[in-house]
């Protein structure tokens, strides 16, 4: 292989890489891989915005060019308990606890396998807000690599757990260095991967100062994260039904050696770009970019972030009616799609606050009963309303906004009565 990279002023770096030979068909073949190599104050941006969306990250990078004490200036900063684990040092008991008898009180007596508790599972127990860092991660064997799996996707250590608000980060050399292992698909999808390197205007600065010119990112408020969760939701639906391919790119060889190829579509992967767009898309337009192709790959990254410039979404704005309920109308009432996603993103907002939608909740469930009533003539939609009926119910009479004692009359409120009669009894 032959590498030509050129640098431009953003740090971009553009990969050209010519396979002399294509192993299949015997001849010449060009790849083209584009990537960002984020210099260490982006790299602390990057971090600083994810810890707020708790997406697992991987930084991938050469030794000693500061991956880790980045990420303990940014445990310092954000003034949380930073707990780092090294990857070349590692056994599965430091995962799932060292095993030990105990004697079992029955009549039967005998033994019972029982683990000790990993160390960092009892200081991260307490620290909700923690961070968990698993430095070396690409020398980790194998088995490591499977006891891993839980950890970063569920936060389970064997039979122990920490929060899942505890954010989880890993590091690692590049392949080609000796004393690294592959790493699986299945850990590679459960990261949001991001490439470090350390430019020489950053280091100039930093060296000297002590690397204290750090920037922090835009972190949009919970109220506007409830309206982006629906508004890229929808976004990963309607392009999901255009490119059904990118629902779940599996790589078709089943093994990737090149980390830049690491990020693969799943559905899961897709609720990482949905996590990340909804807290972080406030910022330059390349951060929020580089992290959704992080999370499903430059190609479907790429024909997603064009697919977003285009969508117009749901064309409606649901907290816009709080207040004038009555004025809601279908702006598509013969689009089934379109109306299975204004009742979806509804039942959303009604989740985060049942007290505030449920007089518009009720207006929609009003307009999609009748097609002959004063609402307009719009099809009938009685099994999308019992799609989500009886789980709204339960909502509203767990948070109290309705009383049980209460749920006859308020049936009453809507037309579809025969469908609410059976939780009313």
């Amino acid at each position: 292989m032959i590498y030509h990279i050129t640098i431009d002023q953003k740090n971009i770096f553009s990969l050209d890489i010519y396979f002399i030979i294509n192993k299949k068909l015997g001849m010449a073949k060009q790849q083209k891989i584009t990537m960002y190599n984020w210099n260490k104050n982006q790299l602390y941006k990057l971090l600083y915005g994810l810890y707020y969306t708790k997406v697992p990250t991987m930084i991938w990078g050469n030794p000693g060019g500061g991956k880790t004490s980045t990420i303990t200036f940014l445990g310092k900063t954000l003034g949380i308990p930073t707990e780092i684990r090294s990857g070349n040092k590692s056994d599965p008991t430091d995962f799932s606890g060292i095993p030990y008898l105990i004697d079992v009180k029955t009549e039967e007596g005998g033994k019972s396998l029982k683990f000790s508790e990993p160390k960092y599972v009892q200081i991260m127990k307490g620290n909700p807000n923690g961070l968990l860092f698993f430095d070396e991660i690409t020398t980790c064997s194998p088995v490591i690599q499977v006891a891993l799996l839980s950890i970063i996707q569920d936060c389970q250590f064997g039979e122990f757990e920490i929060p899942k608000t505890i954010y989880r980060v890993a590091a690692g050399n590049y392949n080609n260095i000796t004393g690294t292992h592959n790493m699986s698909l299945a850990l590679m999808n459960r990261f949001c991967h991001i490439f470090y390197d350390m430019n020489i205007e950053f280091f100039m600065d930093g060296f000297v100062s002590g690397w204290q010119n750090y920037e922090r990112c835009k972190i949009n408020n919970t109220e506007a994260q409830i309206d982006k969760v629906i508004k890229y939701r929808l976004a990963v639906v309607n392009f999901v039904k255009q490119h059904p391919d990118f629902m779940n790119a599996f790589p078709t060889d089943g093994s990737v050696s090149d980390p830049h190829e690491f990020a693969y579509p799943t559905p899961r992967s897709w609720e990482m770009v949905v996590t990340i767009l909804s807290v972080l898309d406030g910022n330059e337009q390349e951060y929020a970019e580089e992290l959704v192709k992080g999370c499903i790959g430059e190609g479907a990254g790429n024909f997603f972030l064009k697919f977003l410039q285009d969508d117009k979404g749901l064309e409606m704005d649901i907290p816009g009616f709080i207040g004038k309920e009555n004025t809601f109308r279908l702006p598509y009432p013969n689009r089934h799609d379109h109306v299975s996603q204004i009742m979806a993103a509804l039942v959303y907002y009604l989740e985060k606050d049942p007290g505030k939608y449920m007089e518009l909740w009720i207006q929609v469930i009003n307009v999609l009963h009748n097609e002959k009533n004063a609402y307009g003539k719009y099809a009938s939609y009685d099994g999308l309303i019992m799609k989500y009926l009886f789980a709204n119910m339960k909502l509203l009479l767990e948070s109290r906004t309705i009383l049980p004692k209460d749920v006859k009359q308020f049936s009453k409120r809507i037309p579809c009565y025969d469908l609410l009669g059976m939780i009313g009894t």
